[in-house]
């Protein structure tokens, strides 16, 4: 049975009057002018039976009718560039498109990159950092990589792999302290993040250290930051296993003390419900576990 539905090209024009509260706004954003708006408005009236504006001196203004209308309007064009959107993402796309943290792309995807693509040249990758948290219902990716406690609403979230925090310093920087036991840590320099202050002692008090008092010597806004600070010998600073397997391997950094706690976050992989069976996210996800269990790639 064919539906009785009004034009589209007149319910876009209704949606962008009603979103504007006036026909001039709605032409500037439509390219249109003023007087097109209105008669095309008038033509949905006239196809409803239906007023939808009553026109003022000043503007116009939604009925009643009008505004029930362009609910109903804009939740279907919500729903219409939701399923555009996943469409192209499923059918038309490239590349896998992977959101994630620049540590974690850094020091264990990139470096194993090559052997991902000579395992699977079909799969192309596009790989995208940021600190911003990307919502996957809107933003154009596939999976986002990301801390947290996998509690994130609408989406799948996949455990990757648990963190482990232990001091970490350059060898010079150990050599210098003599450093051998976590005993020794109130009395050298501390890096620490800014946005976590209370890092250093909630993980001294997990590892048995309680009373001391520690001071940071230097402050960085950062995890990378304050891991290029370790690395030139400015300090002590708290790094995240298997984040750094490659630092400590490579000799840029080395763990003295054997003391390390799990993060209180992990790190999960998250796509979309409707994305579960897609062959290119359960292929990447399967071989990134792998790398990760695997020893670093110098």
């Amino acid at each position: 049975m064919a539906r009785k539905l009004p034009p589209l090209h007149l319910l876009h024009l209704f949606e962008a009057a009603g979103r504007n509260l006036s026909f001039k706004k709605a032409a500037e954003e439509l390219f249109l002018t003023p007087s097109a708006i209105s008669h095309q408005i008038k033509a949905l009236e006239e196809n409803l039976e239906t007023t939808l504006f009553t026109r003022q001196a000043r503007g116009v203004k939604l009925t009643i009718a009008g505004t029930s209308y362009l609910a109903v309007v804009q939740e279907v064009f919500e729903k219409l560039d939701q399923g555009t959107m996943q469409l192209k993402k499923q059918h038309n796309s490239q590349s896998l498109r992977i959101a994630t943290f620049s540590t974690l792309a850094s020091n264990i995807i990139i470096p194993r990159l090559s052997l991902f693509q000579h395992a699977f040249p079909e799969i192309k990758l596009s790989i995208e950092t940021s600190t911003e948290l990307v919502d996957l219902h809107y933003d154009e990716f596939d999976i986002a990589l990301r801390l947290g406690k996998g509690d994130w609403p609408g989406v799948i979230s996949e455990k990757l792999f648990d963190l482990q925090v232990s001091p970490m310093c350059s060898p010079a920087f150990s050599q210098k302290y003599k450093l051998t036991s976590v005993s020794q840590i109130p009395q050298v320099p501390l890096i620490k993040l800014s946005n976590i202050e209370d890092a250093w002692s909630t993980w001294a008090e997990n590892v048995g250290l309680t009373g001391l008092e520690l001071q940071s010597s230097l402050s960085c806004g950062s995890y990378d930051a304050v891991i290029q600070a370790a690395q030139q010998g400015l300090g002590l600073v708290l790094g995240a296993l298997p984040l750094e397997n490659s630092t400590l391997k490579n000799g840029q950094l080395v763990k003295p003390f054997k003391e390390q706690i799990q993060f209180e976050q992990s790190c999960y992989a998250v796509y979309l419900p409707q994305d579960k069976q897609r062959q290119d996210i359960s292929v990447f996800l399967r071989w990134f576990k792998q790398q990760v269990k695997r020893p670093a790639i110098l």
